[in-house]
């Protein structure tokens, strides 16, 4: 199965688990990297979402010569996984 991921953060905010729930729903599971938070939605098992902290790298998932890029690396935000 392919993963897709969306990311977007209201600026200068961080959310509690309560705050990240009610957006997302009670199912979500909630993993926090630096200044980004992993909300998994589409059910993954726990190797999955212990791999997906592990490997996860803003550099990797985020444009070098895209300035929104830049912009959403630098103040951190939601990616979001979903079965979509």
């Amino acid at each position: 199965m392919q993963e897709s991921w969306t990311m977007f953060k209201q600026p200068d905010t961080v959310e509690s688990d309560a705050e990240l729930k009610e957006i997302f729903g009670e199912e979500a599971v909630i993993s926090r990297v630096g200044k980004f938070n992993l909300i998994h939605l589409d059910h993954p098992s726990e190797d999955e979402i212990e791999r997906r902290v592990e490997e996860f790298d803003p550099n990797d998932l985020l444009e070098d010569d895209c300035p929104l890029c830049r912009m959403l690396r630098d103040q951190g935000g939601n990616v979001v996984y979903d079965d979509y």
